[in-house]
């Protein structure tokens, strides 16, 4: 009898890792979807903080419609005295600039707490302490500086309170002269007397010198309390944009060149702004959607 013969067929074992190739392969593919993500997310959390900006912004121009409702004015962007004296504000601060003013439903730009309602002045009154007005794009030294922060007042044309021998340059505003307050800003972004970012922005110049409503002491190289400052115009810091929010509480996100100021370069420095420039024109900041008031 014929035995069989048995054939053994040797299984090999499944291999348990993997090859120096395919790790390469492996972490190339994890690089390339980090080179192509990182830049997704950069600008989504630029994103954000242009929302978070906006939202500042319309906050704060709700707060300036409480004020003209209540005053039947706007506010000043600072004010020096009144009847020939110091003036003091709820919260003791004496001389407040414009940030003070903008409290309802904000509350105080700065807190006064530590003061226990004394009067205190600008050596103590540097640092912005309530978050409404610090844009989340700003970083840096200036950041919480009252004078030189994130925001500016569109004061030439709503609150010039400089004096000069004829009283107030321009101010008290009242909401009757405002024709067109979804057409006037009211804050905006500001980027101060400086290339970069610098002196006093918290005071905004529109795009040409208001000579019509008292301001020829301003401008590029002009003298504000003393010192010589250049043109303050609105920044654009959220992607070639700036931040605006418009007398009647609506808030926008515009180039510097729909805001009216003549741009050298546009694209290439969004910070080269040429005051009183060909192309300059004031037609949203005078209050009447044109720009000059008559």
């Amino acid at each position: 009898m014929r035995t069989g013969v048995r054939t053994t067929v040797s299984v090999g074992r499944a291999r348990g890792g993997f090859t120096l190739v395919e790790l390469l392969v492996v972490i190339s593919i994890i690089a390339l979807l980090i080179s192509i993500l990182l830049p997704s997310l950069a600008a989504a959390r630029d994103q954000a903080k242009g929302v978070t900006c906006l939202a500042n912004l319309k906050r704060i121009g709700m707060s300036g419609l409480f004020y003209v409702q209540d005053n039947g004015s706007f506010p000043p962007f600072r004010l020096q005295s009144a009847s020939g004296a110091t003036y003091v504000n709820q919260y003791g601060r004496s001389k407040p600039r414009w940030q003070w003013f903008f409290d309802q439903e904000v509350g105080p730009v700065i807190d006064p707490t530590p003061y226990n309602g004394a009067t205190f002045g600008d050596s103590q009154t540097t640092t912005m302490t309530n978050k409404y007005f610090n844009c989340p794009n700003f970083q840096g030294d200036y950041a919480q500086d009252i004078r030189n922060g994130a925001y500016g007042y569109n004061y030439q044309y709503l609150g010039n309170s400089r004096t000069s021998s004829n009283g107030y340059e321009n101010f008290p505003v009242t909401e009757v002269k405002i024709h067109r307050p979804g057409a006037t800003v009211l804050v905006a972004d500001s980027r101060g007397g400086e290339l970069g970012h610098g002196k006093h922005s918290y005071t905004l110049d529109p795009p040409r010198l208001a000579t019509e409503v008292g301001a020829t002491g301003f401008g590029p190289n002009a003298s504000k309390a003393g010192e010589s400052l250049g043109h303050s115009p609105a920044e654009a810091r959220h992607a070639g944009r700036a931040n605006v929010v418009f007398v009647d509480g609506h808030a926008e996100s515009l180039t510097l060149t729909n805001l009216g100021y003549h741009v050298q370069n546009p694209g290439a420095d969004m910070e080269n702004v040429t005051p009183n420039g060909p192309n300059a024109t004031n037609r949203l900041w005078t209050g009447r959607n044109s720009d000059m008031i008559p």
